[in-house]
């Protein structure tokens, strides 16, 4: 979606009464709700959309990685690839509810990253490290200063272990924050020792179709209604989360969800305030209003601008939806809040610092409602959002005054990043209603400016991480204004080329007939910049190994144009087996790939990194057989056999329906095919009989809710276990025992030996087998530590003349990362049955 298409979107759908609303709600509160949790979408969304839907607190989730070691949903993307779209993806879902995020882990290789399922804290916190996963999360916590916090899950077994730890770092963080002696760094970043005053507990089963709680929740101290209607949203508090949880389309996330009755039970672990453990409200026993932090202030000068902010408010809501009279009592807390501001210098350093704190928020919110009060309506567009360093770009920063107000000293301004430069202005003067004041600008980032980045530590400002927003400065009866807005495209600085290798992932087949150890390797580079330019590519070879020629000239005329280099890359003969890694200069300079991520439902995005080729030499003895495959865009199993020269061919709809399968040696059904793809689905019958009469039936990974029927999906029963906690193996250097060493699958064409389970990632699979048919064989057994080992991880089959293999090993996954094994398992697997 380009920029221009995402403003008519966003402009559709958004609502001027509907956002004058929520920010008109906002006012009614000074308090403030964290929620914690190990990965994007562990929020309780229905809580959170309660609170501030409805009751106007601030809600703001910390999160302790990005998700990069998830499944995909919608598209091929893994590891840090997928982490930056499941960022991004985050924030869309925050920006529904004007949620606060906070990031614990902030870069592609920090320690705290997804590294795939976990069954305990203790095995999580031996990779993120327990004392920097505090640090991170304490640091969080006095950043956003939540009055209560909450973690998602309950530290129990039969849990994720990120959840778990996540969990009990933040029931030790609850009292940590509060103590000056830990980790007194946080003061040079402004950041203060800070006293939470509620921790809640969830208090129902995180159980389900993945987790299997072994311990029973503990009982409810409060339960939250998110059943209640807004009238002006014109929905639940428990649909308006599904608005946001449908942002997470990686993970399948967002549903349906009836209006009627809903509630959100919590037990309340720990309290530093003397108030009953039965409450009707978290926030009960503090300061809820603006009006209430006058009891604070205890000030003759502070106290009742105080109680006039308040009255301001109360007015502003009494008056909505009349924009007129909401403008004018907001100017009035305006200017109130500011005059309590003023006098905090008189109060003592806890009462000045709470304060000046919560009244900071309170006259930004203010600030955000006056310019939805006076129909303000505002437009930052950037003639390029791909920018270079030292290369200007045409900014207009625009303000259109569609409300009753006059505005008067209107402002025109921009604000960038460190180094940036900006020239331009805009005129000043009154605004009246139904007239437009403009500003042209030239941006351009910095000479030494990094290349983007799609990680920060976060904050209550949305737009920390690009690179330009407007400002918009105006005054309305003597009260001075300042709002801010979000250009209408993510501002990006990239290299002037982007470079991208194609392979960029080769297999030497050292058991291949003819021999051959060389490869073509083209080099694509595309100008992010202007101008004409000619580069000098080369690569970075490791010894021995040959590039034919050993340089290349690429010509680029300007942005966006492409030019192809080509080389011959010849490894040497004595090739040992195992993976080379090497890479791409361009005039003498390590070239940069930029990854450029654009989905509909989220901000454009992008990942630049070195490019990479990598070389795996391996020994794999082929069938000679024409496979069909039917995936779902999740794996790219067809891709790695074509690549190695197996004869693929996507089955298509109406092959699936009509065609003649018997055509096809082998069938693969790829990842979540099952439930991704209703042409899959309407096949089983065909898929059954084709396997009956000789075929070669392969299934890989489903979920249970993937339409996997253990009657009718595969050709004979076959359940996957439920929940998937217990039936996968995290340990991706689990053991594996072999429990059929002379069954077909295992010893031919390749003999599958101790060495092909080395170097397995991530993990070793999941969505095993529970039950099956007693024609199925399990070849493997294998268990994580401590359990009893799982014997439905590959399973074999005869079916009539052909036979089916069904297997929950993660072998998409390893095929990406180039571990050897896999691609030997995956000859064995596609070798039809003989005899």
């Amino acid at each position: 979606m380009t920029p221009n298409q995402r403003r008519i979107t966003q402009q559709a759908s958004q609502s001027a009464i509907v956002q004058l609303w929520d920010s008109l709600v906002a006012l009614g509160s000074v308090n403030c709700f964290m929620q914690t949790g190990a990965h994007p979408d562990d929020e309780t969304t229905r809580l959170l959309a309660r609170l501030a839907k409805g009751d106007g607190a601030r809600v703001a989730y910390a999160c302790g990685v990005r998700g990069e070691g998830g499944q995909n949903d919608i598209g091929r993307e893994l590891r840090n690839s997928l982490g930056v779209l499941r960022t991004r993806e985050m924030e869309a879902a925050a920006d529904v509810l004007g949620m606060e995020l906070y990031w614990l882990n902030e870069d592609y290789d920090g320690a705290i990253f997804d590294f795939g399922f976990s069954k305990s804290s203790e095995e999580t916190f031996e990779i993120w490290g327990k004392e920097r996963t505090l640090e991170r999360l304490v640091r969080a916590i006095r950043a956003a200063r939540p009055d209560c916090i909450a973690p998602t899950f309950l530290d129990v077994g039969g849990q994720h272990g990120h959840h778990r730890a996540i969990t009990a770092a933040t029931i030790e963080a609850f009292r940590l924050a509060a103590d000056g002696s830990a980790f007194p760094e946080h003061r040079a970043a402004g950041l203060m020792p800070w006293q939470v005053k509620k921790l809640y507990l969830p208090a129902w089963s995180g159980g389900g179709g993945a987790y299997d709680d072994e311990t029973p929740p503990p009982n409810a101290t409060i339960t939250v209604d998110v059943g209640g209607f807004d009238p002006v949203h014109g929905a639940t508090y428990a649909q308006i989360a599904q608005w946001s949880r449908a942002y997470h389309r990686t993970q399948g996330m967002g549903r349906w969800t009836e209006a009627g009755p809903d509630s959100v039970p919590l037990h309340r672990l720990d309290c530093v305030l003397d108030t009953p453990v039965e409450e009707s409200d978290v926030f009960a026993g503090m300061a809820n209003t603006v009006g209430d932090l006058a009891a604070i202030a205890g000030d003759d000068t502070v106290a009742p601008a105080l109680r006039d902010a308040q009255a301001g408010i109360d007015a502003a809501l009494a008056a909505f939806p009349d924009n007129a009279a909401v403008a004018a009592a907001v100017h009035i807390s305006l200017a109130a809040v500011r005059r309590a501001r003023a006098g905090l210098s008189a109060l003592s350093d806890d009462a000045r610092d709470d304060l000046s704190h919560r009244l900071a928020i309170k006259e930004r919110q203010l600030c955000t409602a006056s310019a939805r009060a006076c129909l303000i309506v505002g437009s930052l567009a950037l003639d390029s959002y791909e920018l270079v360093p030292g290369v200007a770009t045409a900014a207009r920063l625009s303000v259109y005054n569609g409300g009753p107000c006059v505005l008067d000293d209107v402002a025109l301004s921009l604000e960038t990043a460190d180094g940036w430069l900006v020239e331009g202005d805009a005129a000043r003067g009154a605004l009246a209603q139904g007239a437009r004041l403009t500003g042209d600008f030239s941006v351009a980032a910095g000479e030494t400016t990094p290349a983007f980045f799609p990680y920060h530590f976060g904050g209550a400002d949305p737009a920390a991480g690009d690179g330009v927003r407007g400002v918009i400065g105006y005054s309305v009866d003597g009260v001075e204004v300042e709002t801010r807005i979000m250009a209408d495209g993510v501002a990006a600085v990239l290299p002037v080329a982007s470079y991208a290798a194609a392979p960029d992932r080769v297999v030497l087949n050292l058991a291949a007939s003819d021999g051959d150890r060389a490869f073509d390797l083209e080099v694509r580079a595309t100008a992010t910049a202007d101008g004409a330019t000619r580069q000098v590519l080369t690569l970075d070879l490791p010894a021995g190994w040959q590039a034919s020629p050993t340089q290349r000239e690429v010509d680029l005329d300007g942005r966006g144009t492409a030019a192809a280099a080509a080389f011959k890359v010849a490894a040497p003969d004595q090739l040992t087996p195992g993976v080379v890694k090497f890479g791409l200069q361009a005039d003498g300079i390590g070239a940069q790939q930029v990854e450029t991520m654009a989905q509909p439902h989220i901000r454009t995005t992008h990942r630049v990194t070195p490019v990479q080729i990598q070389a795996l030499a391996v020994d794999v003895v082929l069938p000679n057989v024409r496979v069909g495959y039917a995936g779902a865009g999740v794996d790219r199993v067809d891709h790695w056999l074509a690549h190695l020269g197996v004869e693929v061919e996507g089955l298509d709809a109406d092959t699936l329906a009509t065609g003649d399968l018997s055509a096809y040696d082998t069938i693969i059904i790829g990842v979540f095919a099952f439930g991704m793809r209703a042409d899959v689905l309407a096949a089983a019958g065909r898929l059954r009989a084709y396997t009956e009469a000789g075929g070669n039936l392969v299934t890989l990974y489903h979920r249970p809710w993937d339409n996997w029927d253990p009657e009718a999906t595969p050709p004979r029963y076959l359940k996957v276990g439920q929940p998937s906690l217990r039936w996968r193996v995290t340990d991706p250097n689990a053991a594996v025992t072999v429990l059929a060493p002379d069954h077909a699958l295992l010893t031919g064409p390749n003999v599958i030996g101790p060495a092909d389970w080395d170097g397995w990632v991530k993990e070793r699979g999941l969505y095993f087998a529970a039950s099956w048919d007693d024609g199925y064989v399990p070849l493997i057994a294998m268990a994580d530590p401590g359990e009893e080992p799982h014997q439905g991880a590959l399973l074999a089959a005869d079916v009539g003349q052909g036979r089916h293999v069904h297997t929950g090993l993660i072998l998409h996954y390893q095929l990406e990362f180039l571990v050897p094994g896999a691609f030997r398992l995956l000859a064995n697997l596609i070798t039809p049955r003989s005899g």
